[in-house]
């Protein structure tokens, strides 16, 4: 859409320097200053150019082809203006009016002002920090080079959700599972008196670690100084104790819930007894692989379970057992993943903001932690069914119907 009009006089300044076809049409208003604003239409746009004093030129320029010529002729024999007199007397504009100004965007007119600003968002600001710029406790990757946040106090921290960092990814994958297990979770548990307390479990240990872990990468580059870095870190350990834990505790009782009772009972408290020594050595421990490697009798003791659910001596809904494997196989893939910093370390700096190991670790355990759901809905409501016989020390139920009842997520 071309614009309407373009109002103003030629100088013959203007007329002397155009190479392209100029179009006049007469000025309809002066400015207070009584000067004259000087457009010339060039390309389909509208180019404001000078503003020349009203008295000097309206009175001898005009729009008709007599006196385009006789102003031509005129300035040809006139010098080179000088700085001084092309300096308008007046304002000077220099806003040049382009289509945008005009037309509206195809797709429509709130459109590109939301593209403009989602781009923004997904933009990282220029403010951020490289690694070599970092305090050494925030230096815990060498190949994630890009994308740090400064030391930032709370109100920096929070508006940090709002850009692109190396740690949106990291609260993201952790921060929208909190969100949508509060919201479904609770309704699929059974809460009746004899099971409310693995439900309390199950729902606390698949919560906890997203809340200790969504806090720890929010506020990780706080202002206060390394002791408050490593408390962060302490309650992200803590989250994900709670959920190797409380968490595991219903998988752990069907699969010795048809024992004999000192057996199970046994069974139990020394699960419960490493994660209380997997939970000190987490808050003591001083690298990555030591608080890695502190849960890692719990995990010993997991696989000893699942071998017993295999041999047919232990309980539990076979339907989960697919599920038992998996909670603690992709679990500990991605620990190794995020302890040996791929895929960064082939090529640094390439993968700061999306896709490094940390991102790919919190996906991996979001998805152990799917698992573990699966395994616990079916295990409680398997044993809610079972009738256990002290022949075989396995139960007798109509394994079929049970896995036709259980609640999907």
């Amino acid at each position: 859409m071309q614009p309407a009009e373009c109002a103003g006089v030629i100088s013959p300044v203007v007329l002397e320097s155009a190479t392209a076809p100029i179009s006049v049409v007469p000025i309809s208003s002066t400015t207070a200053n009584n000067s004259s604003i000087m457009t010339t239409t060039t390309g389909g746009h509208c180019r404001p150019l000078l503003l020349l004093p009203s008295s000097s030129t309206s009175s001898s320029l005009s729009s008709s082809p007599e006196t385009v010529r006789s102003a031509s002729s005129t300035a040809s024999s006139l010098p080179p203006p000088t700085t001084q007199a092309s300096t308008p007397t007046g304002p000077v504009t220099t806003k040049q009016c382009q289509r945008d100004d005009y037309e509206e965007d195809e797709d429509g007119p709130g459109r590109a002002p939301l593209m403009k600003q989602l781009n923004k968002l997904l933009t990282p600001p220029d403010d951020l920090l490289q690694w070599k710029d970092m305090p050494q406790h925030l230096q815990f990757n060498p190949y994630v080079l890009t994308g740090y946040r400064p030391l930032q106090g709370v109100k920096g921290c929070l508006s940090s959700l709002f850009y692109v960092h190396n740690e949106t990814i990291n609260i993201l994958t952790h921060g929208i599972p909190i969100v949508y297990i509060l919201a479904t979770v609770p309704a699929m548990m059974p809460w009746e008196k004899e099971y409310r307390f693995l439900s309390w479990c199950h729902l606390v240990g698949s919560v906890a670690p997203w809340c200790g872990s969504f806090v720890y990468h929010l506020f990780m580059n706080l202002e206060l100084g390394e002791s408050a870095y490593y408390r962060l870190l302490q309650l992200d350990m803590f989250g994900i104790w709670m959920s190797q834990s409380f968490g595991a505790l219903p998988m752990v009782t069907a699969t010795v819930f048809c024992l004999s009772w000192p057996l199970k009972w046994l069974l139990i408290i020394s699960y419960s007894l490493l994660c209380i020594w997997g939970l000190f050595k987490a808050m003591t421990a001083s690298s990555p692989w030591q608080r890695r490697l502190c849960f890692g009798l719990p995990f010993m003791m997991r696989i000893m379970l699942t071998l017993l659910r295999i041999s047919k001596l232990g309980g539990g809904n076979p339907s989960s057992l697919t599920h038992v494997f998996l909670q603690d196989a992709v679990s500990a893939v991605g620990g190794v993943i995020g302890a040996m910093h791929i895929p960064e370390k082939w090529f640094p700096g390439s993968v700061d903001i999306y896709l490094n190991s940390h991102n790919i670790m919190h996906v991996l355990v979001v998805m152990a932690v799917y698992s573990m759901h699966q395994a616990t809905i079916r295990d409680i409501e398997w044993m809610q069914n079972a009738e256990c016989t002290r022949s075989n020390l396995t139960s007798s139920l109509n394994i079929d119907a049970i896995n036709g009842s259980h609640l999907e997520l």
